[in-house]
This record gives structure tokens, C-alpha cells and sequence, in this order.
């Protein structure tokens, strides 16, 4: 009898060890669900340190919740932890004096590449965000199509999986990143179709950059009339779910320009130097305006809207967010200075623009790279030449369309631009050995943001 007592003992403890077990991993798992809940919530709110202990809390009770490991590893890796433009093209974060970015990118690649291990049903959307991150480091055609682009296109390729865990929305998000990484390599045909399909997949709401960048692919393309509809899109997106509307309103603002909208342009541009005044675009929106005032008569005020241009890049020179603020704000005065020497008929502007362009081509190891899809370096080259061109110094001029050419043919790097414009340098090549001066192209000083 006594056996069989200790024998029910022995079961009565262990189903009560079993319970106490069942209890205690239901109990944390609940706990990880709701860290993670907590941490999503700090994460949308900008708060990543706190989002990050929360993810690692809910990791630590739980390590088999696969949404912990990916939801920490976009704490880690989203551009308000860390971006390219902090540093220059061929350097790591460490070496450009921001070490806490680089180990932040580290992490977030770490933690996906564990999640990719742990958890294969995972991998879609663990290799959809290493193109993200990645986009995020790397500068450069050649690295983009080494480090960027093979992530993405792997998940392309499992976009049902891409559905079943982030939805449509997320399956949108792929095609603008995708699209976004054709855009900095200035494929841009590719990064037209690509954005279309974003578009196609989920409109309405949709994504912000969808529609902002197509906008400015169509302006690249020449597609001046689908450029002002999909501008006009975004902004009517962002009126009704609350979008950075300053991010349409500059697309709106150069379309309508080109397609003779005047008044049109006169109100975006308005809008943004108002309503935005720490925009990207101001500086833009300034010249645009004296554009459109000394074509209707008003040279003081094109004047003053030029001076309120130079001023605001005065500022960002002086007082740089980054890498990449310089050369882009010293590219746009020097349009502002030429265009104050057009309108002034002052040779002291064009020699401040001259100045100006130069030293964007002679800095290359800061100015040789994609800002915003755009590239200085290459811009100040065709700048250089039209404005020798039109000073009569042929020579000078040659000397800035065969070194672009060169660089063109033989970096790697320039390889999209090279498909892009390559043919346009080769026409003003041919027009300068015959002695004709050449106008700014419209790439230079229209498309300069």
C-alpha cells in the first residue's frame, strides 16, 4: 500500500510540475506578446531605446517568438538610427566619427540574419529588410547591386510569403524600396515600373514615397504631364491621411512649371518657403520663384527671392546636418548665383558660381555620390561647360564634357548615369567641337534638388 501511495506522490507531484511548467511558458509568452506590443508602440513614437529593451525582454522570455527577433531588428536598422548620408561613400560610420551608428547597423543585421536562421518561414521578410538596411549603408551602384539589390529581389521572388505576414502594404513596400535602390542607381526606367507596381498593389492609402519619387522619375524621363498627375495624387493623399505634403509640393512645383502653369508653380513654391521653412525644397522654391517673377516683369523681385535662396544655403553651409549638406546646398547657390548673373548682367555672380561648381568637381570624395537621386559632381561638370561655352572659352569648356565622358565610360559607379545622360554629354560634346555654346541643360537647372 505504501508503494502505491508513493507512486500517486510521485504522479501528483509531477502533473502539478507539468502544470506549473504549462502555466509558467503561457505566462511568458503572454509577458513577449505584450513587450513586443510595447515596444511597437515605442518604435512608432521615435523612442528606440526603449523599444529595443522591450524587444530583448520579450526575446529573453520567450526566445522562440520570431516577431520579437524581427521587430528589434527594425528598432536597430531604419534611417532615424543611422543613414548613409552621415558619412562618405567609401567609409563605415566608425570611421566618419559615429561609431554608436555603426553598431546600431551591425545589430540590425545581426538580429536578421538570426531570424532568417531560426525561423526559414521568415526569411521573405527578413531578406526584405536587409535591402533596407543595407540601402541605408551601402553608397554606389556597384555596391547597391552587390549588397542591395540580391535581398531584394530574393523576396520578390516570395512575395505570397511578403503577404502573409506584413499584407499588401508591406508587399507595396517592397516595390517602392526596390524601386527607391533602381532610383539611387539612376535606373531610372526601372524605377519607374517598379513604383507603378507599388501603386498597383496598394493605392489607397498607399506609401508616401511611391508616389513622391515616381513623380520625380517622370520628371527625369521627360514625362512632364504624368509627373504633374501622380505630384498632384500625392498631395491630395496627403490632405486626407496627413503626409509631409512639402514632399508633393516640390514635384508639383517643377511640373507645372515646365508644362507653363505659372501661377500654379507660383503656389506650390509659396507654400513650401510658408508652410515648410525647414524643408529640403526651400531653397528651390526660392529660385522658382524669381523664375516666375522676372519672366513676368518683377527682376527686384526675382532678385530678392535669388538673395533669400543664397541666404538659406548661407545657413546650411554653415551649419551642416551631414555629409551630403554641403555639397548639395553649395550646388544650389551656385545656381542662384548664375542666375543673379543673368538677371544682373553682374559678372561678379557668375564668377561666385564658377567658384562654387568648381569646388563640387574638384572635392569628389565628397561630392562623387547620390544625394536624393541626384548627383553634384556630375552636374557641376555640364554646368562648368555651358558657362565656359557661353564665355567663348571653348577650350575650358571640352575639358569638362571629355572628363565627364571619361568618368563615365570608366567608373563603375556612374554606369546608371552613364545610361541616363550619356548620350546628351556625347550631343554637347559634339556642339562645343563645333564651336557653339550650349545652354544649361534642364537637368542641371531644373531637376537640382
Amino acid at each position: 500500500m505504501r508503494k502505491y501511495v508513493i507512486i500517486g506522490i510521485v504522479l501528483l507531484i509531477v502533473c502539478i510540475a507539468s502544470g506549473v511548467y504549462a502555466y509558467t511558458s503561457w505566462s511568458n509568452e503572454k509577458m513577449a506578446y505584450d513587450y513586443v506590443e510595447m515596444g511597437v508602440n515605442e518604435t512608432e513614437n521615435g523612442n528606440y531605446d526603449k523599444a529595443i529593451k522591450y524587444f530583448e525582454k520579450a526575446i529573453e522570455l520567450n526566445p522562440n517568438y520570431a516577431t520579437a527577433y524581427y521587430d528589434l531588428a527594425l528598432a536597430y536598422g531604419n534611417e532615424d538610427q543611422f543613414h548613409r548620408y552621415y558619412k562618405l561613400p567609401r567609409q563605415t560610420f566608425t570611421q566618419a566619427g559615429y561609431p554608436e551608428m555603426q553598431e546600431k547597423y551591425e545589430k540590425a543585421v545581426e538580429y536578421l540574419e538570426l531570424l532568417e536562421k531560426r525561423f526559414p518561414e521568415y526569411k521573405a521578410i527578413a531578406e526584405q529588410a536587409l535591402g533596407d538596411v543595407n540601402f541605408l549603408y551601402y553608397c554606389g551602384y556597384t555596391n547597391r547591386e552587390k549588397y542591395v539589390l540580391p535581398h531584394y529581389l530574393y523576396a520578390l521572388n516570395h512575395t505570397d510569403e511578403v503577404e502573409k505576414l506584413l499584407g499588401k502594404e508591406g508587399v507595396s513596400a517592397l516595390y517602392t524600396n526596390l524601386a527607391r535602390t533602381y532610383l539611387a542607381m539612376a535606373e531610372v526606367e526601372e524605377a519607374e515600373k517598379y513604383y507603378e507596381k507599388a501603386i498597383e498593389i496598394y493605392p489607397d492609402p498607399g506609401i508616401d514615397s511611391a508616389y513622391e519619387h515616381l513623380a520625380w522619375v517622370e520628371l527625369e524621363l521627360g514625362k512632364i504631364d504624368e509627373a504633374y498627375r501622380v505630384a498632384k495624387e500625392f498631395i491630395e493623399h496627403a490632405k486626407k491621411y496627413g503626409w509631409d505634403s512639402d514632399l508633393g509640393l516640390a514635384p508639383a512645383m517643377i511640373s507645372s512649371y515646365l508644362l507653363g502653369k505659372y501661377d500654379e508653380a507660383k503656389s506650390y513654391a509659396e507654400s513650401i518657403v510658408e508652410r515648410f521653412p525647414e524643408s529640403a525644397y526651400v531653397g528651390e522654391a526660392y529660385r522658382i520663384l524669381a523664375m516666375i517673377n522676372y519672366q513676368s516683369g518683377d527682376k527686384n523681385k526675382a532678385v530678392e527671392m535669388l538673395e533669400k535662396d543664397i541666404s538659406s544655403c548661407n545657413d546650411a553651409i554653415e551649419n551642416p546636418e551631414d555629409a551630403t549638406t554641403i555639397p548639395t546646398a553649395m550646388y544650389e547657390r551656385a545656381l542662384a548665383y548664375y542666375l543673379l548673373y543673368k538677371y544682373t548682367n553682374d559678372s561678379t555672380y557668375l564668377d561666385r558660381a564658377i567658384s562654387d561648381f568648381e569646388w563640387i568637381v574638384e572635392n569628389p570624395k565628397q561630392t562623387k555620390r547620390e544625394v536624393a537621386h541626384r548627383n553634384y559632381y556630375i552636374l557641376a561638370h555640364l554646368s562648368l561647360a555651358s558657362i565656359h561655352s557661353q564665355k567663348g572659352e571653348f577650350d575650358k569648356a571640352e575639358q569638362y564634357t571629355n572628363k565627364l565622358k571619361n568618368e563615365l565610360n570608366g567608373d563603375p559607379d556612374l554606369q546608371g548615369w552613364k545610361t541616363l545622360i550619356g548620350s546628351n554629354v556625347n550631343m554637347l560634346a559634339e556642339k562645343l567641337e563645333s564651336g557653339k555654346a550650349i545652354e544649361m541643360p534642364k537637368v542641371v537647372w531644373i531637376l537640382s534638388h
